[in-house]
């Protein structure tokens, strides 16, 4: 039987605001740093580059473990069928709108940029569905930034088997069980050896630039892993309450790991970006075998080591904000009910929005500094405006962006 009082978590709500503001941030600085982006500025940092590592460490995993927390609760009050309908209406429409309405001014100032195409926004979009982008097209089949919506629309229809057992009586028998294995001292650093596996299996070395900037610097199977935590949380009391408890030493243990990260990353970046004045560093390593074995073997462990402290430094992250926000942030307030209802019409609008205010002021001859500061205000200013006068007030607006229909 299900529950017929609704128990509203503020702290997940808070925690969605934050994180969206977050990854604008950290798209900002996609204009300043190494790697793949549609604009460049004419000076990139590497130190700014070393940040973006950081700032790319756990904020999509945190989405995908808020949004297997609110798949949680959609779950209680919802039938599997009426699940699946309201994720169409709240995920894949607006994922579609995207990549036909949001997505194409992206690709259009991409290929301003790289001078592959000469034009305006009206002549350029007939051309949009020339061939699949990655593969020599325009056509953006993962929707850019939208691969969030994407991937999470998948997941949630391959693991609905999977979460429907778990509510029922030996689904919750095993979750209790794993809640109550978990209570014991340090088994909270245990769910980090998933995604070092992983991650090593799949990106060996894979610490270049570009490794940030591909499905948000995790890989597609580390975020079904986070999802499903995330459902597991909050489904089990236990589960928050060992954030909680363990939220002091999680953020200490983060603190450090991220400033080791942080070292590897930017001595990588060095080897990668300036590869060439690093050689004489590397031929003359002491390993055995050929020098180029020897390389090899070198980076290989090298390698393993960022990836594993990366993982625990991004899980003690999650740990000590899923404790913080448990513990302070769990109030409502007048402006949180505005922000949630915005995070994902601001989500699907604010990387076609820095990418079009940041192809004009990159041109501008003035500091980095003066130049994010500038992208920032102005794009939030935008995004603002467009949502609350052109996608807030109208219920079709509203439709296309997932959110409810306005009340009459």
């Amino acid at each position: 039987m299900r529950n017929s009082k609704k128990v509203r978590r503020y702290d997940i709500d808070w925690l969605r605001v934050m994180a969206t503001f977050q990854i604008f941030l950290l798209h900002v600085t996609g204009i300043f740093i190494y790697g793949w982006y549609p604009i460049k500025n004419n000076h990139l940092s590497l130190e700014m580059t070393t940040l973006a590592s950081f700032l790319a460490l756990w904020p999509m995993p945190l989405f995908f473990i808020l949004s297997g927390a609110g798949t949680y609760y959609a779950l209680v009050f919802r039938k599997p069928n009426q699940f699946i309908q309201e994720r169409i209406k709240r995920i894949l429409i607006p994922f579609i709108f995207g990549i036909f309405v949001i997505i194409p001014p992206q690709v259009y100032i991409e290929r301003l940029t790289n001078y592959q195409f000469s034009g305006n926004f009206l002549q350029f979009y007939p051309r949009y569905f020339e061939g699949i982008y990655g593969s020599g097209g325009n056509f953006s089949l993962f929707g850019h930034h939208l691969w969030y919506l994407l991937i999470l629309f998948i997941y949630s229809l391959i693991t609905l088997p999977l979460l429907i057992h778990l509510r029922k009586a030996t689904g919750k028998k095993t979750i209790s069980k794993l809640a109550a294995f978990f209570e014991k001292p340090w088994a909270f650093l245990l769910p980090a050896i998933p995604f070092i596996i992983l991650e090593i299996i799949l990106n060996p070395i894979g610490l270049g630039t570009e490794q940030f900037g591909i499905f948000g610097g995790w890989n597609f199977f580390a975020y079904i892993l986070f999802f499903i935590y995330g459902y597991l949380i909050f489904s089990n009391s236990k589960f928050q309450h060992i954030m909680q408890r363990y939220w002091k030493i999680s953020l200490i243990l983060g603190v450090i790991t991220s400033a080791l990260v942080l070292f590897f990353t930017y001595f990588w970046l060095q080897v990668e970006i300036f590869g060439r004045a690093f050689t004489n560093l590397f031929v003359n390593i002491p390993v055995y075998g050929a020098s180029g074995e020897g390389l090899l073997i070198f980076f290989l462990i090298i390698g393993a080591l960022f990836w594993i402290l990366r993982c625990f430094s991004a899980w003690f992250w999650i740990v000590a904000i899923l404790g913080l926000s448990g513990i302070y942030l769990n109030r409502n307030h007048k402006f949180l009910k505005y922000a949630n209802e915005a995070v994902l019409p601001f989500y699907i609008l604010h990387l076609t929005v820095i990418v079009v205010i940041g192809f004009y002021i990159v041109q501008w001859n003035v500091g980095m500094a003066e130049k994010s500061i500038l992208i920032s205000a102005i794009s939030l200013a935008v995004i603002l405006a467009i949502y609350n006068l052109v996608i807030r007030p109208f219920n079709v607006m509203r439709f296309l962006f997932g959110m409810k229909s306005k009340k009459t």
